[in-house]
């Protein structure tokens, strides 16, 4: 019985295999790739290898093999199973130290059954930077690749090799999308660059590849080829989908937010036109002391629940970045009186004094949005006249060093006698809804959006806000700016705003009957004649007859919405199509007015609407259109 592969002593090998290589010059040995073990070599391969006997060689383990490497050995084994033989380059590290083998690799049959690889090596004596290209070319995660003509691969490196796998490899069918792999290769073929990411089909299963291919002669033969180098870029492009879809979300979120604080505000500022109109109304007839207090409580609750959506409407425009600031010349100490003023009658009745203190060094005019850096004021002073039960409330302007050339550097700071702030809450109070503890919002109420508010204007302008406080001591808010120093402009006297010179005859178009009566009765208050209809069809029909000078009307209406129904009155035929119209609305954000203005309506009124605005409005366009309202400006368009 013939002894098995495993038992054949090394030494008896080459004689079993009628082997007489011992004496030649050039390294052979023998590997059996399904043990992972050297069964035999020459003197020379034992040179090669560093290994003084055979014996010393075959203990070595040769069993951890590199994934590439394995790659690269069954492709090898699947080749010369046919009788082929296989010549490849090999670089061994025998001690440490690289060096290149030609080799040619064909099959051969043990002793006892299988088969193993006979390796005939030549050393190749490499330049040294040849040599450095070589283990660089081995050694990178980059997968290199050379195909020929006919777009078959011809080398690839152990990375290439371990990605993609085995003989015949094309390069259209690396490609997940096939045509569009067939397409590349003809344009590499044809000298055009070709480079992308694309998805590709691995050992790995389906990743996305970094892909350069290059026209290239082959180095020994000289005929058109395609160097392909690529780089796995799967996580990259993971994550920038992923980064694409949450940025989708967040606007998608942003949208539904905007969308949702723009219905709401349409929803609570309808019936405010009406809770402060009529109390408007009704503080102008002749009441009873009694009667008068009740009317002043249903006012004060009105405004303040206009000034809490105020507050959330102004908080969304400032995040979502819709607030622009519009600076212009304007006089400091007046910015300071209108702001303290607006807290004189509250300051009175609750025993407080309040004092403006403005430092002699600030200059008299400066350039800024003085609207909203009185808002910030404004916010300042309303939190200091809550929180004060008793003593004072400061707002005081002083300038001080370190602004550039053309500049002031305004230090606006609002002081009182109240509460004051927690320590605990002194890094927080900025933050949106944020207030000092429950027991305070419960005694005081309020958004907690104010200082959040202010906080966000004073950055869009550049400038700092803080607050110093000792709880039970009172607090002081403060806000530094750099604003450029402006001259006086030149004063003109403004023209004071008067009535229309003649009665006028309205049309008012709104679906809410609580707001009918209310915009009739303040236009009949003005002297001026009255019809009033529930609908855009309505508003339509009537228009058509002609004879209004004005119409007011709706947005948001049943069955015809007041955009519609402007766009048709436009296309009406005749003077009929020129007459003014005002948006009567809640939406009072500025591109819905702006969409409005798009969409054919001269101006807007907002709701709850303020009778010197609608009295102002009236008597601005009383004399009607000059011009035709251009055609792209009446576009189409759903209701806002």
């Amino acid at each position: 019985m013939t002894s098995s592969p495993e038992k054949v002593v090394a030494s008896d090998l080459p004689a079993a295999l009628g082997l007489g290589f011992d004496h030649l010059r050039r390294p052979i040995w023998v590997f059996d790739d399904v043990r992972k073990r050297k069964l035999y070599a020459n003197r020379a391969a034992l040179d090669l290898w560093g290994a003084a006997t055979l014996d010393d060689l075959l203990a070595r383990d040769f069993s951890d093999q590199s994934p590439a490497v394995r790659t690269r050995m069954e492709d090898i084994a699947a080749r010369i199973e046919g009788g082929a033989a296989v010549e490849e380059r090999w670089t061994f590290y025998p001690n440490g130290v690289p060096v290149a083998v030609n080799t040619t690799i064909s099959r051969i049959a043990l002793p006892g059954g299988g088969h193993a690889m006979l390796l005939e090596g030549v050393e190749v004596r490499a330049e040294v930077e040849q040599q450095r290209a070589i283990e660089a070319l081995r050694h990178t995660s980059a997968l290199v690749s050379l195909y020929d003509g006919d777009g078959f691969r011809i080398f690839g490196n152990p990375a290439a090799l371990a990605s993609y796998p085995g003989a015949g490899v094309r390069f259209a069918e690396i490609f997940a999308n096939g045509d569009a792999g067939g397409a590349l290769w003809s344009s590499a073929l044809a000298g055009e660059p070709v480079e992308g990411a694309y998805r590709v089909i691995t050992a790995h299963g389906e990743r996305w590849h970094g892909l350069a291919a290059l026209r290239t002669p082959d180095p020994v033969t000289g005929e058109p080829c395609i160097l392909v180098n690529e780089t796995d870029i799967t996580e990259e492009v993971e994550a920038q989908s992923a980064l694409a879809e949450a940025r989708e979300r967040a606007e998608a979120a942003m949208a539904a937010r905007q969308d949702f604080l723009a219905n709401m505000s349409h929803e609570l500022r309808t019936p405010l036109t009406s809770i402060l109109g009529f109390t408007d109304l009704l503080d102008a007839s002749p009441l009873d002391g009694e009667q008068r207090r009740r009317l002043g409580r249903i006012r004060d609750a009105g405004a303040v629940l206009l000034e809490t959506l105020n507050d959330v409407l102004d908080f969304a425009k400032l995040e979502a970045g819709g607030v622009n600031l519009e600076p212009s010349p304007f006089e400091l100490r007046t910015m300071l009186n209108k702001a303290a003023g607006m807290f004189e009658a509250q300051a009175l009745a609750k025993g407080l004094d309040l004092t403006l203190r403005v430092d002699p060094a600030c200059p008299e005019w400066l350039e800024g949005d003085s609207e909203r850096l009185r808002q910030v004021l404004v916010n300042f002073l309303g939190n200091a006249m809550k929180f004060t039960g008793a003593g004072s409330v400061t707002l005081s302007a002083a300038c001080r060093e370190g602004a550039g050339p053309g500049l002031a550097r305004l230090e606006l700071a609002v002081s009182d006698t109240g509460v004051g702030v927690p320590a605990a809450m002194l890094d927080t109070v900025f933050e949106r809804f944020a207030q000092a503890g429950p027991d305070v919002s419960r005694k005081f109420g309020g958004t907690g959006l104010g200082l959040a508010i202010s906080k966000e204007i004073v950055e869009l302008m550049g400038g700092e806000i803080g607050v110093d406080s000792i709880a039970g001591q009172g607090a002081r808010f403060w806000c530094v700016l750099d604003l450029p120093v402006a001259v006086a402009p030149e004063r003109s006297e403004a023209e004071p705003v008067q009535a229309s010179a003649r009665s006028l005859n309205l049309l008012v178009a709104d679906d809410n009957e609580a707001n009918r009566e209310l915009i009739g009765t303040l236009v009949r208050a003005m002297g001026h004649a009255v019809d009033v209809v529930a609908d855009g069809f309505a508003a339509v029909e009537a228009a058509s007859s002609g004879g209004y000078d004005l119409i007011l009307m709706d947005v948001q209406m049943p069955r015809m919405d007041g955009l519609a129904a402007t766009r048709v009155i436009r296309g009406l035929p005749g003077a009929v199509a020129l007459t003014p119209i005002i948006a009567l609305t809640a939406n009072v954000l500025p591109d819905q007015i702006a969409f409005y203005r798009a969409n054919g309506m001269d101006d807007h009124v907002g709701k709850p609407i303020s009778p010197r605005d609608l009295l102002l409005k009236i008597a601005l366009w009383s004399e009607g259109r000059a011009e035709p309202v251009p055609a792209e400006r009446v576009m189409d368009g759903g209701q806002a």
